[in-house]
């Protein structure tokens, strides 16, 4: 028999109830008195727990010996050895305890740098989207490799009021928190499919609009309701036309040149009658904006409101923000401005930038065109040499530079569902159509050899893309295979349209005339 802690024959045998280990009287109990507990099985133990083993024949203690004996220095070694081995036993338990410990740090550890690098792919895809959609966040995108500055960043140059800088924040809010649901909603009954719109053909014709000298069509919107047409001309004239009542219920006149872009004011949530305003932008390097006198009126009356000057060359980007609140322009001066539209306050005017890299200004910032972000928090501009800039209107800095298109950059559409901005332009009857997300080009779309495209338009879906210019063509989401093409004008096409009750397009011409497709009646 030997002792579980020594190793080696005890002198005075106990062995223990609990576990049935044979211990060293004096070792066990020496044990017990500092842990309380066995040492082979870690359970609680006491003195009444153990039992010593009776052995015959009995030997008589010795008496005790003498340090100047042999007898009394093996005594002295005894214990010295048994204080060894007690204390090496000891160290033992204690190395299992560490080893064990260790172990489940190295497996938190390594549970630890999963979870940073998971945490760390979802930073590098957060960036990715706050740097295409950061309007949608309400903060500037950090340098890319770079982390977020904490600090609030102190903005240098123009800044939004704060009034404005609400409205524009809120709408971003509720209209961003709405989109998904919004592009589950199913379209009105009759509206048109991917189907229906192949067949699409010629169902009304307004010849004559506009005065003959000289001629043209040169600007195009419909209103909400789909009731009404603005329309401006190259005879510097804005008309705003009764589709219903086919006919011209006012002619509003002021520019001294040619008409570059028209829009209506778009209808809030629970809104009917006609557009609160119509706001029209000229090569006279000014806007006029027109104010309906009754919206509930039979036959809605427009009279100017505001003149809004201080551009130095043509205004020729024009959008009014999804809140119906604040008016945005561009014009070739290279500068871009939002304007209050019920009082006409010119809020912010933002200018070319100075001082950055060559390759980011090339391109320049002669505007030609501008449009707002179906949020209302990013608005993009494009300029005369195809170079498409999208900024964040809350931080007024840019956010995204879109290059490749040849030409011009005259005709700008994002698309409902908030993340893909059509470009197109007059050099070439091709498309780009940008993925705000991943800041790549998600398709080309080929028009006319040698053609143009002036105007774009996705429809109230994003379930479609017009583009008119040499013809009308249309392509569909996702596929962006072409359903669509009519070739039935006569002159070059200058403005085009979606009605948002059924999907049938409205387009308009330099030969003076504004038509409407759509999929032909049943009889």
């Amino acid at each position: 028999m030997f002792c579980a802690i020594s190793g080696e024959p005890p002198s005075e045998p106990v062995v223990s109830v609990k576990s049935g280990q044979l211990y060293e009287a004096r070792l066990i109990r020496k044990y017990v008195d500092e842990n309380g507990k066995d040492p082979i099985t870690g359970e609680a133990l006491q003195h009444d727990d153990l039992v010593a083993i009776k052995a015959l024949p009995r030997i008589a203690a010795p008496r005790p010996p003498s340090h100047s004996s042999i007898p009394s220095l093996l005594a002295a070694l005894q214990t010295e050895y048994d204080a060894s081995a007690l204390q090496l036993f000891t160290l033992k338990k204690n190395y299992d305890d560490v080893r064990m410990e260790l172990a489940h740090a190295l497996y938190a550890n390594d549970a630890a740098a999963r979870v940073v690098a998971r945490l760390m792919a979802e930073r590098d895809e957060a960036r990715s989207a706050l740097a295409s959609i950061s309007g949608s966040l309400g903060v500037a995108a950090p340098a890319a490799g770079g982390d977020a500055e904490m600090a609030d960043a102190q903005p240098s140059g123009p800044k939004l009021p704060a009034a404005a800088a609400g409205i524009v924040e809120t709408m971003a809010k509720t209209l961003s928190s709405q989109r998904r649901q919004k592009m589950k909603r199913k379209a009105p009954e009759g509206y048109a499919t991917r189907e229906t719109l192949a067949t699409y053909t010629q169902l009304a014709s307004l010849p004559s609009m506009h005065s003959t000298k000289p001629p043209g069509v040169t600007a195009l919107d419909v209103s909400s309701s789909g009731a009404l047409l603005l329309t401006g001309g190259a005879d510097k004239q804005v008309q705003v036309y009764d589709r219903a009542a086919e006919r011209t219920v006012a002619t509003l006149k002021g520019h001294t040149k040619r008409i570059t872009r028209v829009v209506f004011s778009p209808a809030q949530e629970g809104e009917t009658g006609a557009p609160a305003y119509a706001v029209s932008a000229s090569e006279d390097n000014s806007l006029r904006v027109w104010a309906c006198a009754d919206v509930a009126a039979e036959t809605p009356a427009y009279a100017l409101k505001h003149v809004l000057k201080g551009y130095k060359a043509d205004v020729t980007g024009l959008d009014i923000h999804p809140s119906g609140a604040l008016l945005g322009s561009a014009s070739r001066d290279g500068t871009w401005a939002l304007h209050d539209l019920a009082s006409g306050e010119r809020l912010l005017v933002v200018d070319a930038p100075t001082g950055e890299a060559d390759d980011e200004a090339a391109g320049g910032y002669a505007y030609e065109s501008f449009a707002f972000h179906p949020d209302g928090q990013l608005a993009a501009t494009g300029t005369a040499e195809g170079v498409v800039r999208v900024w964040d209107i809350l931080a007024v800095q840019k956010v995204s530079t879109f290059r490749g298109l040849a030409g011009a950059a005259s005709a700008l559409a994002f698309a409902e569902n908030g993340y893909q901005l059509a470009v197109g332009g007059r050099a070439s009857g091709s498309v780009q159509v940008w993925d705000l997300r991943k800041l790549a080009v998600a398709a080309t779309l080929e028009g006319a050899e040698g053609g143009s495209v002036t105007a774009l338009r996705f429809d109230a879906t994003a379930t479609f893309l017009a583009a008119v210019g040499t013809d009308v063509r249309v392509w569909g989401n996702k596929t962006w295979a072409q359903l669509l093409l009519h070739e039935g004008n006569s002159a070059e096409l200058t403005g085009v349209a979606w009605d948002a009750r059924d999907a049938s397009l409205v387009v308009s011409s330099l030969d003076r005339t504004v038509r409407t497709l759509g999929a032909p009646k049943a009889e």
